[in-house]
């Protein structure tokens, strides 16, 4: 289901059009990260380092690979002063990452990885896969079922995004003061940037994955039916539910209030996150967009948008929409 416009010009939204997710774009590489678990290239046990030899300098040596899915790495920031345009350069933010101290030790403390999340798990996606992580997608995920989703929006696709606009109701990108929020503010939140045409074919896994609803509720369909019948479509079930076991719901310092992390990244559901199911889990992202697996009912949910809620939690439009979907399903 789709309506709406895609630009100023009140072009039409339709079935081909894709839209900067945000966050939600990390549940898509998680996926391709349990890809990986499920042929026995990653282990969520391993030390970074076990992978990515440069990772360890800088006292990161017991970084844990589900340290980092799990927002408990002590990375969450990029402590290098940054413009947007450095988020273009994959191997700047990656030297930046493998020479930078932790803010803490392993395990230690939650702080949501906003930025750095992508390009810590990417670069794993690349060194195990020998792929990036919008080609390993497209390959083993998406290219069957011509799913449109993309980490890279190649040309033949940036004609179908959707221009991002705040919501009327908020002209003003939030800004923090807390140095907590230097995972959000570093760079700064920049709309104009993000409807540029060097960051939509930029490979910024984090917060630059653009698709389509179809897309990630297919992805998570593909999960929620994997931990409910063992299909394997991506991972195996056993292995699915360890790597969902749940590792942290304390308080998330990035984002003051309490998360339920997973091992492999993924949120559980609290409240009407995520439907009406303990066991449904997702990800949602800055803006509004988000996408979640029922694995009781063997459904993959999701909502996307152009008019961008800056706030964070929640969105109050897909709250509303999941809500009424679950009214309805018999």
């Amino acid at each position: 289901m789709y309506g709406g416009v895609t630009n100023s010009q009140n072009s039409p939204w339709n079935e081909k059009t894709i839209v900067n997710t945000f966050s939600a774009s990390k549940g898509i590489y998680e996926a391709c990260a349990a890809k990986l678990i499920n042929e026995q290239l990653l282990d969520l046990e391993k030390p970074v380092s076990y992978y990515w030899p440069s990772f360890k300098h800088s006292s990161k040596s017991s970084i844990l690979i589900k340290h980092i899915f799990s927002h408990q790495s002590g990375m969450y920031r990029f402590k290098t002063k940054l413009e947007n345009k450095d988020l273009l350069d994959w191997k700047k933010i990656i030297s930046i990452l493998e020479n930078q101290e932790p803010d803490h030790n392993a395990g230690e403390k939650t702080y949501y990885h906003a930025k750095t999340h992508g390009y810590l798990i990417g670069n794993l996606i690349r060194i195990v896969s020998g792929l990036g992580v919008g080609q390993f997608l497209r390959k083993n995920i998406t290219k069957q079922e011509n799913l449109n989703f993309y980490f890279g929006v190649d040309n033949s696709q940036i004609k179908n995004i959707a221009d991002l606009s705040l919501q009327k109701s908020n002209q003003k990108n939030n800004k923090y003061d807390n140095e907590d929020f230097n995972a959000f503010n570093n760079p700064e939140q920049n709309i104009e940037f993000y409807n540029s045409q060097d960051w939509r074919k930029a490979e910024i896994p984090s917060m630059g994955g653009h698709g389509n609803s179809d897309a990630i509720a297919s992805i998570y369909d593909y999960l929620a039916n994997d931990f409910r019948s063992d299909q394997k479509n991506i991972i195996s079930h056993n292995l699915l539910t360890k790597c969902l076991e749940e590792t942290e719901s304390r308080i998330d310092l990035s984002l003051n209030f309490p998360i339920r992390w997973t091992n492999l990244g993924f949120i559980l559901r609290g409240g009407w996150m995520f439907g009406k199911h303990k066991e449904s889990f997702g990800h949602n992202g800055w803006g509004g967009s988000l996408g979640f697996a029922d694995p009781i009912n063997g459904l993959g949910i999701s909502y996307v948008t152009k008019e961008i809620n800056p706030t964070m939690g929640m969105d109050q439009r897909a709250l509303a929409l999941v809500k009424k979907f679950y009214e309805l399903l018999i």
